[in-house]
C-alpha cells in the first residue's frame, strides 16, 4: 500500500515519498546538494497529480544538482587560473624591470594558451583516459605531458610575437634562449600535473559519490534481518486495536472471512485474510501447515505420521493440527533448517 504526501516547497527543493509496507515506513527526501534518493522506477506505480509534480520537480533537481556541480568545477579552475595569473606577474615584477600594465599582459600571453590547451586536454582524459587501465594511463600522460608542454612553449611564441603595429610591421617569431626554454618546458609539466590533479581529484569525488549511492540502494533494498523482524502486531477485533507480542501467539486459523488468533491468554478474531497474515510474518518463524493454519515453530511440541503422508502436529496449548502434505513438506523443511 503506498501513500504520497507532497511538502510545501520553500527554501529548498524537497520532497517526500512514504512507502507503508508491512508496517514499515521508508521516507524518501531530495534536497538541494544531497544525492537523488528516489528513482523514477521508484514511482513508476503512482497515478494522479501528484507523479507529474514529483516528475517535473525531480527533473528542476536534476538540473539545479547539474549547475551546482558544473559551478564547483568552474569556480577550481577560476581560482588555479587565478593563482597562476598573480604567480606569473609577481615573477614579471621581480625578474624584469617592467610595468605592471606590462607584466599583466606577458602574464596573459602565458596564460591564454594553457587554460585553452588545458580546457582541451581535460575534454580527451575524462572522455578517452580515465577509463584506460592504469599502465596505458601512465603511458598517454607522458605523450601528452610533453606535447603538452611544447604545445604551450610555441603557443607563448606566437602569441608574444604579435604587436599593437603588427599589420604593418609583421610577424616576427624568435625563440628563447636555452635555459629560458627548458625552463618553460619544465613549466609545461608541471602545470599539466597540476591539471591532471584536478581532473583526478573531481573525477575521484564523483566516483565516490556514485558509491556512497549503490551502498545506499544496496542497504535500502537489503532484506530483513531476522532480528530486525517485527515483535509484535496489531489486530483489530471488535472495533478497537490489541497489540499482540508474537511470543503469546501460538498460531492462527482461518474460520470462513474471518482469523482467529490463538494465543496463551485466549482466542482474538478478526476480518483478515490469513495469508496476508502469513506474508507479514514469513521471517518470524511461523509455517503455513494447512491453508486453514499458520503455527509459530517454536510452539510445536511433537508430530507423528497419520499414514497418509500427512503429519499430526501437537502444540503447547494441547491443539492438534493435521498438516496438508504441502504443510507436511514446509514442515519437513523447517525441522532441517533447524
Amino acid at each position: 500500500m503506498i501513500f504520497c504526501k507532497p511538502t510545501k516547497f520553500t527554501g529548498e527543493l524537497t520532497a517526500h515519498l512514504w512507502v507503508v509496507r508491512l508496517g514499515k515506513i521508508d521516507t524518501y527526501t531530495i534536497a538541494r546538494g544531497a544525492s537523488m534518493k528516489i528513482k523514477v522506477t521508484d514511482i513508476e506505480s503512482l497515478d494522479g497529480p501528484f507523479l507529474e509534480v514529483m516528475r517535473r520537480r525531480m527533473r528542476s533537481l536534476k538540473k539545479v544538482l547539474s549547475l551546482r556541480e558544473f559551478n564547483t568545477e568552474a569556480g577550481l579552475w577560476a581560482a588555479a587560473l587565478a593563482a597562476l595569473l598573480i604567480a606569473y606577474i609577481l615573477q614579471f615584477q621581480i625578474v624584469r624591470d617592467e610595468s605592471v600594465v606590462q607584466s599583466i599582459r606577458n602574464s596573459l600571453i602565458n596564460i591564454v594558451p594553457a587554460f585553452l590547451l588545458g580546457v582541451s586536454i581535460r575534454l580527451l582524459v575524462r572522455r578517452f583516459v580515465l577509463h584506460l587501465p592504469l599502465i596505458q594511463q601512465i603511458g598517454v600522460h607522458l605523450v601528452l605531458a610533453i606535447g603538452f608542454a611544447h604545445a604551450w612553449y610555441l603557443a607563448i611564441l606566437v602569441a608574444a610575437s604579435f604587436r599593437l603595429n603588427w599589420l604593418t610591421s609583421g610577424i616576427t617569431i624568435s625563440p628563447f634562449y636555452t635555459a629560458a626554454t627548458e625552463w618553460q618546458l619544465l613549466q609545461g609539466i608541471i602545470v599539466y600535473a597540476a591539471l591532471q590533479g584536478l581532473i583526478y581529484g573531481r573525477w575521484l569525488q564523483e566516483q565516490l559519490r556514485q558509491a556512497r549511492i549503490e551502498r545506499d540502494e544496496a542497504l535500502k533494498h537489503a532484506p530483513i534481518a531476522s532480528d530486525q523482524s517485527p515483535d509484535s502486531i496489531f489486530v483489530k477485533s471488535g472495533g478497537e486495536f490489541q497489540k499482540i507480542d508474537l511470543v503469546d501467539l501460538i498460531h492462527l486459523e482461518a474460520d470462513g472471512d474471518q482469523v482467529k488468533l490463538h494465543t496463551r491468554f485466549g482466542p482474538v478474531t478478526c476480518n483478515r485474510a490469513l495469508s496476508s497474515y502469513a506474508e507479514q510474518l514469513e521471517d518470524c518463524d511461523y509455517i503455513r501447515l494447512h491453508r486453514s493454519h499458520l503455527v509459530r515453530g517454536s510452539q510445536i511440541v511433537s508430530a507423528e505420521p497419520t499414514g497418509d503422508g500427512r503429519l499430526s502436529i501437537h502444540l503447547t496449548n494441547g491443539t492438534s493440527i493435521v498438516a496438508s502434505r504441502t504443510g507436511t513438506r514446509a514442515f519437513k523443511q523447517y525441522t532441517q533448517q533447524r
